[in-house]
């Protein structure tokens, strides 16, 4: 779910009064007139002050408690969609959920279907020269778990020489292809839904015209962070995430016994993933390949709002070996954390 384009949805179909009365909100009333910032005001579902709860009649949604805290992790910003979840007692992803289900549209749902071909030509040229998107990508929807039974249930040793256990393979539901020799990567939403399936060449050496990984079930990589399905609690409870390049990163650090990260499936981070990430509340800890430049990760820090904390694992110790991975070995990894933690905003 596009959160931004949801809230949009929200403001533009006058929808705040209804999820207010919904979610148990009462004395509820809009103060327009004369007002140069219109707002919505209730009362919490167990108060008496009818102007506890503030929304502001902007896309933002933005919302203050002024009697309750209705913090999502540490972030300091409030919304319509933070309130939901406090009231309803929901964690983030289910209570955007519940807000899809009470509006009658999809979690899935692309609010860009019905605008013209020629507006969302020019929207995906612009998201395109910005970095937030693939050429071929398409909207993000779930799609049958039966199609996991079309795989073999195996774990497999290259995955295990790679630091990952078979546990870990079980957990994530790894498995095998025989038709086309490939380990197989079920992706999964932040809600669990299947949404994709990757398949990993099951060969060491590769030829020059083998491609190592191809999606034999299509998913759009810009809207996944991946293992955040299985992730998510441990995320909150430690109050940090740690955000690799690939699907293995939190395969490796699950093997270890580090629970809270997630893989964005590459360097570029999307706009979608940085909505997503920020939503979290949490300190986030980028720990990218050998061979991405500092830079790189603080032009990606300064597309975060203020606010939210950002670090990165800089070997500027140079333990790491040209293009391995933070977490391809566990004494290496610890190494970073104690010693190449950087704060970067």
């Amino acid at each position: 779910m596009d959160i931004k384009q949801l809230k949009t949805y929200i403001f533009e179909n006058h929808k705040i009064e209804d999820i207010l009365q919904e979610i148990g909100c009462h004395s509820i009333k809009y103060h327009s007139i004369g007002n140069p910032d219109p707002y919505w005001s209730a009362a919490n579902i167990d108060g008496n002050n009818r102007t506890a709860i503030n929304i502001y009649n902007k896309e933002s949604l933005k919302c203050i408690n002024h009697t309750r805290d209705i913090r999502i992790g540490k972030n300091e910003f409030t919304d319509l969609i933070s309130l939901v979840c406090f009231n309803k007692k929901l964690e983030l992803f289910n209570g955007i959920k519940y807000i899809c289900d009470m509006l009658g549209i999809s979690y899935y749902h692309d609010f860009d279907e019905n605008i013209p071909e020629s507006i969302r030509i020019t929207k995906l040229i612009y998201e395109m020269q910005q970095g937030n998107i693939d050429i071929e990508e398409k909207p993000l929807k779930p799609i049958s778990n039966q199609i996991l039974k079309y795989y073999k249930p195996y774990v497999n040793d290259m995955f295990l020489n790679d630091g990952i256990s078979y546990e870990t393979q079980q957990e994530f539901q790894i498995g095998y292809d025989e038709q086309s020799n490939r380990i197989t990567i079920p992706i999964f939403s932040e809600i669990n839904d299947l949404c994709g399936v990757k398949g990993r060449l099951f060969k060491k050496e590769l030829e020059e015209w083998e491609q190592k990984y191809i999606y034999l079930e299509p998913c759009a990589r810009s809207k996944i962070l991946f293992g955040l399905n299985k992730t998510y609690p441990y995320i909150m409870k430690h109050g940090e995430i740690f955000v690799g390049e690939s699907e293995k990163f939190p395969l490796q650090l699950w093997s270890m016994g580090y629970y809270n990260s997630i893989g964005i499936g590459g360097t570029k981070v999307t706009n979608y993933q940085i909505e997503k990430l920020t939503r979290l509340g949490v300190n986030i800890i980028f720990a990218f390949d050998k061979g991405i430049e500092k830079k790189e990760i603080e032009d990606i820090a300064n597309r975060f709002v203020d606010g939210i904390n950002i670090y990165y694992l800089y070997d500027d110790k140079n333990i790491l070996n040209d293009k391995e991975s933070p977490s391809d070995n566990q004494e290496k990894f610890e190494y970073l954390i104690k010693n190449c933690l950087y704060k970067i905003k």
